[in-house]
């Protein structure tokens, strides 16, 4: 698993986020790989159920977060 990107959030309470996108790539042939799903957790660990690119819910708590 690749880190690809990271990138700050902000929840509606106005609490500050890192959130973490990492991804896997699936082996096709020796020298191809397409993109596997992304996965977005929060820097602490937290898994994150993305909505859009710009909008994810905290698993644990339910609360939406935006990308600033």
């Amino acid at each position: 698993m690749d880190l690809i990107e990271k990138f700050d959030a902000k929840g509606a309470s106005g609490a500050a986020y890192h959130v973490e996108v990492y991804q896997t790539p699936i082996d096709r042939a020796e020298a191809n790989a397409l993109p596997g799903p992304k996965m977005y957790r929060l820097a602490d660990g937290r898994a994150l159920d993305p909505h859009s690119e710009d909008k994810l819910r905290i698993v644990q708590t339910g609360e939406k977060i935006y990308r600033i």
